[in-house]
């Protein structure tokens, strides 16, 4: 009964597209749809553009139509412009299917391609990691909305490693629209993360938030081996010194190395003292580890920002608050591996 209504209802909706109305012209023989433009999808709540154009040109009604079931049913009624064109911002609850229709002067009715505009809810998403901890096995934590979130609903935090496929890390309540968790990236790499909420059928299509590349570096890059108490790798390509606890990477620091006239050596050595900043320049402590190199503090915080950071008489400068935890934990005998 329903289905025939809606048949009813679209047939004198087709049927009144023959007939001339106030201001605009007589239907053209031969008038059809030429194009027909509507985006993909929208988010819920705001309104989908579609546009199109008629042939020949003419200022004629246009009908948008829904797919409902079986059977196409009236959404609006537009006007076509002197020229063919046509454009409506359409409020959209749900998602589905829809086309637009033309009738010409002898009541042939032209329609459309179907385009399928999904509904999504907003997802935001974002991930981080406690600072100078952006190591696989340290605890991550994730931060999101779900707009509208579902009552009882649990949505995929996903991520993908080095450019492969999105598998599932965990599932995590939705809770007054608001999402929490805290996770472990299993391994090392450039890693993405997704937040993805499930379709609601005859709803909305769903909703995924990515977040941009996150890097993550491994539990043990250099090999350090487990026996070690405490361990330093100084990077110098790289402009990161790595401290390790029992061959487990603890913290990555961005640190100055030595200018290209005075570089910081290449080698295995150990810390073989540790003192307060002698200068200003030295910032608060020092560990030497190398014929008056040392690892130390600076005056120049600022220079830690820049991208490429060759700056020193080979010595490695570091964040103030950065040497000072290290110094505190870094006893004297620690090795210290410094690589090109």
């Amino acid at each position: 009964m329903r289905l025939a209504r809606r048949q009813a209802v679209l047939a004198g909706a087709l049927g009144a597209l023959a007939l001339p109305a106030a201001g605009l012209a007589q239907a053209p023989d031969g008038l059809h749809v030429a194009a027909f433009r509507a985006p993909s999808a929208v988010e819920l709540g705001q309104r989908a553009e579609i546009t199109g154009r008629v042939a020949p040109a003419a200022a004629v009604p246009v009908v948008v139509e829904r797919l409902e079931g079986d059977a196409w049913a009236p959404l609006v009624t537009l006007r076509s412009r002197r020229d063919g064109s046509f454009s409506a911002d359409l409020p959209l609850r749900r998602p589905g299917n829809l086309r637009v229709s033309v009738a010409a002067a002898d009541g042939t009715v032209s329609s459309s391609r179907r385009r399928f505009v999904a509904v999504t809810r907003r997802v935001d998403l974002s991930v981080t990691a406690a600072p100078l901890e952006s190591i696989a096995g340290r605890p991550f934590t994730a931060v999101g909305t779900v707009t509208p979130g579902a009552r009882g609903e649990r949505v995929a935090l996903q991520g993908s490693v080095d450019g492969g496929p999105f598998r599932t890390i965990t599932k995590v309540p939705v809770r007054a629209g608001r999402v929490r968790a805290t996770f472990t990236p299993p391994r090392g790499g450039t890693w993405r993360f997704r937040l993805t909420a499930a379709a609601r059928p005859g709803a909305d299509s769903g909703g995924s938030d990515t977040t941009g590349r996150i890097s993550v570096f491994g539990r043990n890059p250099h090999g350090v081996p487990a026996s070690a108490e405490h361990y330093l790798v100084q990077k110098i390509s790289e402009f990161h010194l790595y401290y390790y606890q029992r061959g487990t990477l603890r913290r990555v620091f961005p640190v100055v190395f030595g200018a290209p006239s005075t570089p910081t050596p290449v080698g295995s050595y150990r810390v073989y003292s540790k003192t307060n900043g002698p200068r200003a320049a030295f910032g608060p402590r020092v560990l030497w580890y190398h014929r008056g190199y040392g690892i130390h503090g600076t005056d120049q915080e600022y220079l830690l920002a820049h991208e490429t950071r060759y700056y020193s008489h080979g010595c490695t400068r570091n964040y103030n608050a950065n040497i000072l935890w290290l110094w505190d934990r870094v006893p004297v005998g620690t090795p210290v591996r410094n690589l090109a």
